[in-house]
């Protein structure tokens, strides 16, 4: 099974940001890590997939955007991505 392309767009400062991370590392899951704190610049991107608002940790699977996603969501959401790449 073909791994999803992920980014997580955060702060290492967020405890929910560190969750995420936490859990992507702990199964597994290759990611790039986009740090607002060292790329303030990418603070317009993830508010305008955010409705104008800077929610972190905003995570990117393939084409799909979760906001704060639970534990559960962020499997689901690797699990379909991972399935539609077979």
């Amino acid at each position: 099974m073909k791994q999803p392309n992920v980014a997580v767009y955060g702060s290492r400062q967020c405890p929910d940001t560190t969750r995420a991370l936490a859990w992507l590392d702990g199964n597994q899951v290759p990611y790039e890590f986009k740090d607002l704190d060292e790329s303030p610049e990418l603070e317009g991107y993830v508010a305008e997939l955010n409705n104008g608002k800077r929610e972190i940790p905003t995570i990117q699977i393939d084409n799909e955007i979760l906001i704060n996603p639970s534990e559960k969501e962020l499997r689901g959401a690797i699990q379909q991505a991972a399935a539609e790449r077979s």
